[in-house]
């Protein structure tokens, strides 16, 4: 199917004029996508089943430094009211009223107010989720969601822009047909809106069809700031509606100035915002929040609640150390550590436990996905538990569902991921220098002048394959593969890793990643009992969608050819655990049996050596609520953060 788009401006300038000499014409005609005042724009009725949005925009020339907006009427309260731009499912009928106050650059305070009508009924749905706001430069998703009587088939969806500036290129997710769209917020002289369409078609010739829209708003760039893209034709930006989760942060100005915004371009000083360990040797969970900074409050909300409740409490505490900020943003894809500012930098895909929370989220593909395509084998990881997997979970795969997650979800899809942006931290700012760093220096000047962990690691104990650091920088860096490369098979591939020190194929990517993947691992077995699994496919098996393994192991982290690097690292990383002593408790690598699906070898019992334990029925790829292999292996293959 082609997917087609029909641009609409709404930038249209009427001419004016008259007869008479006392006739005046404007030297810039006005704007009719740009308001004189403050209006709410949105719709007055809506349909159950629906997901609304409201928006305002500032009048060319000034700009909204605060906003509230209160809803009621409604079930569900708005999770973006800090924003110019809010969204949310209407799940009764009934009437609501939506009313915003804003708080202008000069001091000016306008309002206003919306009724909205909510009425039964029983057609099909198409619903968009979700209207939100983005900065000029910023990418956008939307996706469009849909409830429809059963036997029903959707047979086509297309996407239309159908009000605001001209985006100038949309991408969309793959198969016959799109229901998330992807653009690149274009740049603007004043805040504007952006309008898309869905049309949902049915295969009983019927039809649906939803709109959201996307406040750009228009703000300060500096085109050589850390967190600008050039590479684009448009810079690429990120989110202006950051706020510190605690707004009485003694570190609350040092948040918005250094860590995450569209002009900083220095690395501010220790001064400013030291790193944790400069203030205090043990941490408690309300230092960490005073140095979070999150674009959606529920974020915030999600981080402290694993920090007062996970198993992982007391190592978080004391990894954090090592950072000057946590920053968690729904435009933050993939998640980093990034050594100019300190700060860890999490993608709150991990963090949401509602539809409504990961309704708020950017579900851009990672850009890494299509590099490697053309090599002829494929590799993935996760982690299992008590026989069923532990992350991903594939439960919650499908968003559409609608479902939520648990607290041990939570601590798995976050555990993981602190462990492993934390052991960068870790490894740029490990204990022995946290006393020794001066406070007039930055984390990028005193970077220059120190040796990471990772390149200690490097030169003691090397990864030896250089087949495989040549294929990682295919898979990982989009380098262009050779002909050998694309020649090689999975079983050679299987061979060279599986003799070699690494925990998974990331690790060939760079020596750091080699340390955070080692230490990762290590932690989620020792700490919340999870065993990795990594595994080596054939391109073949991959595209006939049989997933069946060429090689697989589950422990790798226990394996003798990874027993001192691990050592070197965790002992480096946090002296206080005995891992030697650890690691003889821990469980032996057990290679997985080669030639069975990847999604039922997941029963496999590893720890008696038994026969695989197949499920009498295994999950269906296309079960209601179950994550596809195909899905699976896309969030998993080892694009890592």
């Amino acid at each position: 199917m082609k997917y087609w788009l029909l641009p609409v401006s709404v930038c249209l300038v009427a001419a004016c004029g008259g007869s008479g000499s006392d006739s005046e014409i404007p030297a810039t005609p006005p704007d009719p996508t740009i308001p004189a005042g403050l209006t709410i724009s949105g719709n007055t009725s809506a349909q159950v089943g629906d997901a609304v949005d409201f928006a305002v925009a500032a009048p060319r020339g000034r700009s909204i430094t605060s906003i509230d907006w209160q809803v009621t009427g409604v079930n569900q309260q708005p999770l973006g009211a800090h924003t110019q731009a809010i969204g949310f499912d209407v799940t009764a009928s009934g009437n609501a009223t939506i009313e915003v106050q804003a708080t202008f650059d000069n001091g000016e305070t306008l309002s206003d107010s919306l009724s909205l009508a909510i009425s039964e009924n029983s057609s099909p749905v198409a619903t968009v989720r979700l209207g939100h706001e983005a900065v000029e430069g910023g990418r956008v998703s939307l996706r469009v969601d849909t409830a429809y009587a059963e036997g029903l088939e959707i047979s086509d969806i297309d996407w239309q822009q159908v009000g605001g500036p001209n985006v100038s290129s949309f991408e969309y997710n793959d198969g016959d047909y799109s229901n998330s769209v992807f653009f690149q917020a274009p740049l603007v002289s004043a805040d504007s809106i952006i309008t898309m369409q869905a049309t949902v078609r049915f295969s009983n010739g019927e039809s649906a069809v939803d709109t959201a829209q996307v406040v750009v708003k228009d703000t300060e760039i500096d085109e050589g700031g850390f967190f600008v893209d050039n590479d684009s034709a448009i810079p690429e930006t990120v989110t202006t509606h950051m706020q510190p989760y605690n707004p009485n942060s003694p570190y609350a100005s040092a948040l918005r100035n250094c860590v995450y915004n569209n002009v900083v371009k220095d690395s501010c000083q220790f001064s400013t915002l030291p790193l944790i360990g400069q203030v205090t040797e043990n941490p408690t969970v309300q230092d960490v929040l005073d140095r979070t900074y999150v674009s959606h409050p529920w974020m915030g909300d999600a981080f402290k609640h694993f920090l007062e409740t996970s198993a992982t409490q007391d190592d978080m505490l004391k990894l954090l150390r090592a950072t000057t900020a946590v920053v968690i943003s729904y435009d933050i894809r993939p998640s980093f550590y990034w050594v100019a500012t300190g700060a860890i930098y999490l993608d709150a895909g991990s963090l949401w436990r509602t539809p409504e929370e990961r309704d708020t989220l950017n579900t851009r593909p990672d850009y890494r996905s299509g590099f490697g395509n053309d090599l002829n084998f494929s590799t993935s990881w996760r982690y299992v538990k008590n026989g069923e997997y532990y992350y991903p979970v594939i439960t919650t795969g499908n968003a559409s569902e609608r479902l939520s997650r648990t607290d041990s979800e939570l601590e798995a899809s976050l555990g993981y991921l602190l462990y492993h942006e934390l052991a960068h931290a870790n490894d740029f700012f490990d204990h022995t220098e946290w006393g020794e760093l001066a406070m007039n220096e930055s984390p990028l000047s005193s970077y220059n002048d120190s040796n990471p962990l990772s390149t200690g690691l490097d030169n003691a104990m090397p990864l030896t394959s250089s087949e495989l650091h040549a294929l990682a920088d295919v898979r990982y860096s989009g380098a262009q593969s050779s002909a050998t490369q694309r020649s090689y098979t999975a079983s050679q591939v299987a061979n060279w890793f599986e003799e070699d020190g690494a925990v998974t194929f990331y690790a060939y990517s760079t020596e750091r990643e080699d340390l955070a993947t080692l230490f990762e691992r290590f932690m989620m077995l020792y700490r919340l009992g999870a065993s990795a699994d990594v595994g080596v496919f054939s391109r073949e098996n991959i595209d006939d969608e049989s997933f069946v393994i060429t090689w697989g192991q589950r422990d790798r982290i226990n394996d003798s050819n990874l027993t001192m690097r691990l050592e070197y690292v965790a002992s480096r990383i946090l002296p206080n655990l005995n891992i030697p002593a650890i690691q003889a408790q821990l469980p032996e690598p057990v290679e997985l049996p080669a030639g069975v699906n990847w999604r039922e070898l997941a029963s496999f019992n590893a720890q008696s050596g038994s026969d695989i334990q197949i499920p009498l029925q295994a999950p269906s790829s296309n079960a209601i609520g179950v994550m596809t292999m195909e899905d699976e292996l896309r969030q998993v293959q080892g694009l890592r953060h």
